[in-house]
This record gives C-alpha cells, sequence and structure tokens, in this order.
C-alpha cells in the first residue's frame, strides 16, 4: 500500500512540473513552519502578513487557501512556483523537513530559519545550498525575513537593478519603483495616470514593461497595466483550476 501511495505521490509531482501555470513568480515565497511554530501561532502569522502589506511580495503558508485537492499537491505546487522557500526547522517537523526536501530536489532558493534556543534537526551539517537565519522573537523574526527577502527576491533584485539604469539617486528610485509594483500588487493593476503619481514621470510604466514587470492590459485611454505572469498579486493561490 505504500509503494502505491508513494507512486500516486510521484506522478502527480511531475504531472505539476509541466503545467505551464506553475513556473515560477519573482516574487512569491513558499512559507514552511509547524502549525505550531516556535512563537504564538497567532503572532507569527501576523508577523508575515505585515511583511506582505509592507513588501510587494506574496508570502505563501499552506492554511492561506482550502482546496479539494491533495494537501501535498498544494504545497508541491507552491514550491514549483517559489522564487524563494523559507522552512522554520525549529525543533523539528516531519512535514517541514518534507517539503524541505522537496524544495532542494527541485533546486530551489532554501533558506532554513531557527529560534535560537530551540532544537536545531539539522545538526551541525554543513548545508552549503541553504542560507540559516536565527530569530528570538517576533520583532527579530519580522526583521530577519525582510533582510532575506528585500536581498534574495528575483523581484525586488529586478526593480533595485532598473533603479542603476534610471539616474544617479538609486535608493529613492528603487524605493518608487517598489511603491509602483505595491500598488499593483494590491490592486491587481494601475492606471498610467497613477502610476505617473506615485513615481514621478511617465517613463516607468514603459521601463517596467521592459523588465517583464508590467504589461498593458486594454487598448484605450482606459487601459491598465498590470502584472505579467512573472509576477503575482497579494492574493495568489496555487489551486486554481484542478489540472
Amino acid at each position: 500500500m505504500g509503494s502505491r501511495h508513494n507512486g500516486l505521490v510521484a506522478s502527480f509531482f511531475d504531472a505539476e512540473k509541466g503545467v505551464p501555470e506553475n513556473r515560477p513568480r519573482q516574487n512569491f515565497v513558499f512559507m514552511a513552519y509547524p502549525f505550531q511554530p516556535a512563537l504564538p501561532a497567532d503572532d507569527y502569522r501576523a508577523a508575515v502578513k505585515e511583511l506582505q502589506a509592507e513588501l510587494p511580495i506574496r508570502f505563501w503558508y499552506f492554511l492561506d487557501e482550502h482546496t479539494t485537492a491533495e494537501l501535498m499537491r498544494k504545497i508541491w505546487r507552491a514550491i514549483i512556483r517559489a522564487d524563494i522557500a523559507v522552512f522554520d526547522i525549529s525543533d523539528g517537523n516531519p512535514n517541514v523537513a518534507l517539503e524541505l526536501g522537496l524544495a532542494l530536489a527541485h533546486g530551489r532558493r532554501c533558506v532554513t530559519m531557527l529560534k535560537t534556543g530551540t532544537k536545531n534537526p539539522l545538526g551541525n551539517a554543513d548545508l552549503g545550498y541553504s542560507e540559516r537565519i536565527e530569530y528570538d522573537s517576533i520583532k527579530s523574526l519580522k526583521e530577519q525575513l525582510r533582510k532575506i527577502v528585500t536581498s534574495k527576491s528575483s523581484g525586488l533584485g529586478t526593480l533595485r537593478g532598473l533603479s542603476y539604469e534610471m539616474g544617479d539617486n538609486h535608493a529613492e528610485i528603487y524605493e518608487r519603483l517598489r511603491a509602483v509594483t505595491k500598488w499593483v500588487f494590491d490592486h491587481k493593476s494601475i492606471t498610467k495616470d497613477k502610476a505617473v503619481e506615485i513615481y514621478g514621470d511617465a517613463s516607468v510604466t514603459g521601463k517596467l514593461r521592459e523588465k517583464g514587470v508590467l504589461e498593458v492590459q486594454g487598448k484605450t485611454k482606459a487601459a491598465k497595466w498590470v502584472f505579467t505572469d512573472l509576477w503575482v498579486n497579494h492574493d495568489h493561490e496555487v489551486s486554481g483550476e484542478e489540472f
């Protein structure tokens, strides 16, 4: 029975890898942590949501959406789509360990987190393929997550690189570019006028289109700018249609 079950799981893993919708997204972060994390669950999850409210980054956790599809199929889809995969290994958890193994097998960029003073299930293993951060409170959890995402996100890296092409005051330009993408992230689209209002220059939408961040939806003066299929909005779900 076990081998038959394993065979079924392997088959839908292979099937999901071939689905075009399951492409990596530059601002999608897969989060794996126990149902009861090392800090109070409500505080822990609120900290992650607060980061998503601050950044144009979708932090996805399996309880974020409900589906009739198999749980592992949903998790596998999220791993395939992830730009970064973050795993809280504090005290060890079989599900988190399995998800870490799946992400590594698929070549995702992985980061492990450990609450200071908790058991490290990986021991002294030298995980050269995985960066590790430690935290000891909700505040440091947010700080460490923010640091890793702002430095490692492909999407934010695209914006940072573009800021160097658009002028000398790179930090200011980067923040304005991030504000434009955050508007699209929250509202799913932006008008040309709104983009100019936020950024201060009419060239911004064209520059973001050149970098594969935005595309035009519609052909009239009422046309809006939306994310390309390399980016996701704040409420992106991996379930969708049952492929």
